[in-house]
């Protein structure tokens, strides 16, 4: 028996459409959807492979519990039973704020959002981070303190006439998870468009840009106040714009005036003349649009950079308008109220503060729970479960993060594979993959931004669950069973109700429903939901927090600046994390078709900085930074500044892990290097970026 069933892809947060054909409960084929307007039929590279995923004989197939330094394959009754027992055990001898819950990335889910934040509001712990706050954080909360709260942001590059891309790369990445965004980009400077990039790499999307610099990592913020201040004193600013929706301009001028192109260009190595074609051309633009990702979010001030470019496109006139910077729903916050209502927020509240704050601000700070673990500040945490995350290999400071881990009284992890971190649980529990289940897709920014029933085409796998069936069974053995009743259509239906739509309308639109409650140029005619009405230049609440009311340049904890002699020993600037067009997260280096593309990550660096240390391309090289060393190989790339090496993270992988291919060539983990203990001031985000290191060849 043959079906067919139109869904989406999760191997990246792109969410492709895609159609399955599934023949005797196996999947025969996969290929683009054609009539999903995310990506119009296309696939990338590691779309294309899924099935070599879903069909992995190296998934799990049986519940694990480690039995002295061995694995036995328990019955899930067993599992959920014994799991249940302990942490009733750890509440009744330490209190429920000592465990810790983490969800990784490739579980992102609406359903798991919900259940596992019931499950430990029930439990009565404040204690649950996300791997928002690895990548996305300081995004969503430079939006809320701009343009207030609910709101996310997205470049209207199809219809700008001027593009600035701060640390994207969109040929690559998929750009505000959209397969469309590169094709956007170019079918607009076909039009005209000028395209700028700032990137310490010449990447793939600045090889395409009209102007192109380079910059130092960390200094993205002392540029764009340069911009700012210059097209200030030019008065290229929009006055009427300004007038009209924004407040705090003149306190913001006088913020700016230190920053002259001569100042900035001693700080963050783009010159003088840069600086000001940049300020001419996107203040001069019909429409134009500042954008940016992870390049200039994972650093220390990355959020107040990210201010500063939603300040630059609000002086210009180019907020909510066509070919501008398009304010967004976040499809879960007009879901506010019932979010809190769903998750039982309002008869559950735990009376511990979370291990996880780290600013006024937030409290979803992964890193932090290290800290609680190990120095047990502000309290011990003695357990933690992990639903689809490694953080081993994506937490900063993986030395610290394995001695986090051995130090746990009860490790659960939830997943695929046995990864690397969960070679150290106690329990490891075989997750369904995203053919398997049923959940939905309505991503909180995205041009166009669709809303799409994320459709269960086969069985799940070797007895495998899916996370919300998981948390379900395990809740009933907790007792909770009262309050995990619905299914998953019935939950999706409460969610899919906040927004006018149902479940019945996305099956009779399986292709995905575009939507966007708020038109373009809505806040033309509304007032913005800040204190003031308007868009904060200058924000009262950030003030009142302690924090810049209007971001400053501040010099990272570890920088040639900061740190000179330091500096001497590690005189290069470490980037991690740059996307590769047939690498994700660490389970698609276990994928053959991607293997053979990319089977190990290596160290870029400029030929320059080679020849002075005597390497050659291939060569064998020591990576090291104040908290350790990596070995890999020397891939030369004058793309890249001199003065920069750059790492891609998720490899490292070891012999105790099930992935045997991803094993066979396991690569460096660069997060040996990173350190956990400098975080974004307001969003909790690690600092990837700008860690001094050094290279020498092995």
């Amino acid at each position: 028996m043959m079906a067919e069933f139109k869904t989406h892809c999760k191997i990246c947060n792109c969410r492709c459409g895609i159609i399955v054909t599934v023949e005797d409960g196996k999947v025969t084929r996969v290929v683009g959807d054609p009539d999903c307007k995310k990506n119009e039929g296309g696939l990338c590279v590691k779309g294309r492979a899924m099935l070599e995923l879903v069909y992995d004989p190296d998934r799990l197939k049986q519940p694990l519990k480690k039995v002295g330094s061995s694995w036995q394959e328990i019955p899930w009754e067993q599992a959920l039973e014994e799991i249940a027992a302990k942490l009733r055990a750890l509440k009744e001898s330490h209190g429920p704020e000592k465990l810790a819950v983490y969800r990784g990335l490739s579980t992102f889910s609406w359903l798991v959002t919900v259940y596992l934040k019931r499950f430990i509001n029930i439990y009565g712990t404040p204690n649950m981070a996300t791997n928002a706050a690895l990548c996305v954080s300081s995004k969503g909360v430079s939006a809320k303190y701009s343009f207030g709260p609910g709101i996310s942001t997205c470049g209207d590059f199809r219809n700008a006439k001027c593009i600035l891309l701060f640390g994207t790369n969109p040929a690559v990445s998929g750009m505000h998870r959209s397969l469309r965004v590169m094709k956007d980009i170019l079918r607009a400077k076909k039009e005209g468009a000028r395209l700028i990039v700032v990137d310490p790499r010449r990447t793939e999307t600045a090889e395409k840009a009209d102007i192109y610099t380079t910059i130092r990592p960390g200094t993205d913020l002392a540029l764009i106040l340069g911009i700012i201040n210059v097209i200030i004193e030019n008065e290229w600013y929009d006055k009427e714009f300004v007038t009209n929706f924004t407040t705090g301009f003149e306190k913001l001028a006088k913020t700016c005036q230190p920053y002259t192109p001569a100042e900035v260009e001693r700080i963050t190595w783009v010159k003088q003349e840069t600086i000001r074609e940049i300020a001419y051309v996107f203040s001069h633009a019909e429409s134009a649009c500042a954008d940016r990702r992870e390049g200039i979010i994972q650093y220390e001030y990355g959020t107040q950079a990210c201010r500063g470019l939603h300040i630059l496109n609000a002086i210009t006139g180019n907020i909510d308008i066509p070919g501008g910077l398009i304010l967004q729903t976040n499809l879960f916050s007009p879901a506010g109220k019932l979010a809190t209502k769903l998750t039982l927020g309002e008869q559950f509240k735990p009376a511990a503060r979370p291990v996880a704050e780290g600013s006024p601000i937030t409290h979803n700070i992964p890193s932090k729970f290290i800290d609680a673990i190990l120095e047990e500040k502000p309290y011990p945490i003695k357990a933690l479960v992990c639903f689809g995350g490694n953080p081993l290999l994506a937490w900063p400071n993986s030395t610290a993060v394995e001695a986090m881990l051995k130090k746990l009284e009860l490790l659960v992890v939830v997943d695929l594979y046995l990864s690397e971190t969960a070679t150290f649980a106690d329990y490891v529990l075989p997750a369904a993959s995203f053919l398997e289940k049923t959940d939905l897709q309505a991503p909180d920014v995205a041009l166009p931004k669709i809303v799409q029933l994320q459709q269960q085409v086969i069985a799940p796998l070797n007895g495998a669950k899916s996370e919300f069936r998981i948390i379900k069974e395990l809740a009933e053995k907790m007792g909770y069973g009262e309050y995990f009743q619905e299914s998953e259509t019935e939950l999706l239906d409460e969610i899919l109700r906040t927004w006018g739509l149902s479940v019945d309308q996305l099956k009779e639109n399986p292709s995905g429903i575009e939507f966007e409650p708020r038109p373009v140029g809505y806040y033309h005619q509304n007032p913005f939901p800040t204190p003031s009405g308007k868009i904060e230049l200058y924000s009262d609440a950030l003030a009142k927090l302690g924090l810049d009311p209007i971001p400053k340049y501040h010099e990272v904890a570890e920088s040639p600046v900061s740190q000179p002699n330091l500096a001497k020993r590690f005189p290069l600037i470490l980037i991690t994390g740059n996307r590769l067009n047939a690498a994700y997260l660490s389970f698609t280096h276990n994928m053959p078709t991607l293997h053979g593309k990319i089977p190990e990550n290596q160290v870029e660096l400029h030929p320059e900085t080679a020849r002075e240390r005597g390497i050659t391309d291939g060569d064998l090289v020591i990576v090291s930074s104040p908290r350790g060393e990596i070995r890999l190989p020397a891939k030369l790339n004058p793309n890249v500044d001199p003065r920069v090496l750059v790492v891609p993270y998720g490899w490292g992988h070891h012999f105790n892990a099930s992935w045997q291919l991803a094993n066979s060539t396991p690569g460096a983990n660069v997060n040996l290097l990173t350190n956990h203990k400098v975080v974004d001031k307001m969003s909790g985000m690690p600092d990837y970026k700008t860690a001094l290191c050094q290279v020498a060849k092995a």
